[in-house]
């Protein structure tokens, strides 16, 4: 049961980064998303959320968890835009916006994780001492 409040966490974090920069999207191309393309594009946020467990699997080291996670990602996000606006032009020509949010994305997670890790360790550091 853990397991699953888990993956269902994972993908509800991936709808609200999907959200975020579909928002954006919408809002700078001035465009209109009928309720089939976004429940697409949600669809394809929550799968990407989901994806992020591979970074659970400790039998891979850090840069295969890496690389298959962004060939997976990349490879949702090609096959779902494609489904959502039916063209593949669209999805081949997007590539450099993708890798350059999978990039941000990345890089604040990585912070993040560095930033609660020396937390946890400040704080072992405190009990040891008391």
């Amino acid at each position: 049961m853990r397991q699953f409040k888990y993956i269902i966490m994972l993908a509800f974090i991936g709808i609200g980064i999907g959200s975020f920069f579909s928002l954006l999207s919408i809002t700078l191309n001035q465009a209109i998303f009928s309720l089939t393309q976004f429940a697409l594009l949600m669809t394809m946020s929550a799968i990407m959320g989901i994806l992020s467990i591979i970074f659970d699997y400790d039998k891979f080291s850090f840069m295969t968890q890496l690389v298959l996670h962004f060939v997976l990602e990349m490879l949702t996000y090609l096959i779902f835009i494609a489904l959502t606006f039916g063209k593949t032009s669209i999805s081949l020509t997007n590539i450099p916006t993708f890798v350059i949010i999978y990039l941000a994305i990345f890089l604040y997670m990585r912070q993040q994780g560095h930033d609660n890790a020396r937390r946890i360790n400040e704080q072992l550091a405190n009990k040891k001492h008391s």
